[in-house]
């Protein structure tokens, strides 16, 4: 059974038609890019599934219950994260808070516990900080952790926004445009870090302008156009799709 499954997604704003009856099954474990020219719905379609757009049409089931209209909060809690391509960082506080912070999503104690220091929440919060520091190995930030947030590189807040997702334990992660912006070396980390992800079992779901290292690392490609799902498999079959070069070029080809 697939981890997420898409049933005729379709979103308007208006008189425009962002996403038109899209359809699409991910199973555990994938690694799947979606490309698409400007505008053609890819942010889209991880508004829908995050549930930043909680008014649409069609069906989003998860791990095969139905989350269409649930809240961002709500969809973090049943394992899906998302790593924006605005990062949303505490940039006052170091690499490790941020991450820690992220944990605390999946705080069993509660706000009580807190306020009077209780000996669970002192023991929760102890291994809360212990995993962000496990966290911090595998995306290159160990030596940083003391670092402030918004004084890393910015290839290096992109792996931060990566750890701090993955501290809210997905098993299935969001990718907005992790490559946008960031150096040729910082994009070789980002690149490590995805394959990393992959070969722990982890979901991800990739949206990314640079299609060649799309096609690099993923297996899989889905391309939209102007909000419809026009190619849908190996990247070698997708490339060479004449309605995927034509999205892209803009021409008809002979």
């Amino acid at each position: 059974m697939p981890i997420l499954e898409l049933r005729k997604l379709t979103k308007r704003f208006g008189n425009l038609m962002a996403l038109r009856e899209f359809d699409l099954d991910i199973n555990q474990g994938e690694l799947i890019g979606v490309i698409g020219p400007n505008g053609s719905g890819k942010t889209t379609l991880f508004n829908l599934i995050s549930g930043y757009y909680r008014h649409f049409e069609g069906e989003i089931i998860y791990g095969g219950k139905r989350i269409s209209g649930l809240r961002p909060d709500q969809i973090a809690r049943k394992g899906i994260a998302r790593v924006f391509q605005s990062y949303m960082l505490y940039e006052d506080t170091s690499v490790l808070e941020n991450t820690t912070r992220c944990c605390y999503l999946r705080c069993e104690t509660n706000s009580w516990q807190s306020f009077f220091n209780t000996s669970r929440y002192r023991k929760e919060e102890v291994n809360q900080r212990a995993e962000a520091e496990e966290l911090l190995q595998p995306v290159g930030l160990a030596e940083l952790r003391d670092s402030l947030a918004g004084k890393l590189p910015y290839g290096y807040c992109r792996l931060l926004g990566v750890a701090m997702a993955l501290a809210t334990n997905p098993t299935l992660l969001l990718l907005d445009e992790p490559m946008a912006g960031i150096s040729h070396d910082e994009k070789g980390l980002v690149i490590n870090l995805i394959k990393k992800l992959r070969d722990q079992g982890i979901t991800v779901m990739l949206v990314e302008h640079d299609v060649k290292a799309v096609v690099d690392i993923c297996p899989r490609l889905v391309v939209l156009d102007f909000g419809r799902k026009i190619a849908d498999g190996r990247p070698e079959e997708v490339t060479t799709d004449r309605k995927v070069i034509e999205a892209y070029l803009g021409v008809e080809q002979g």
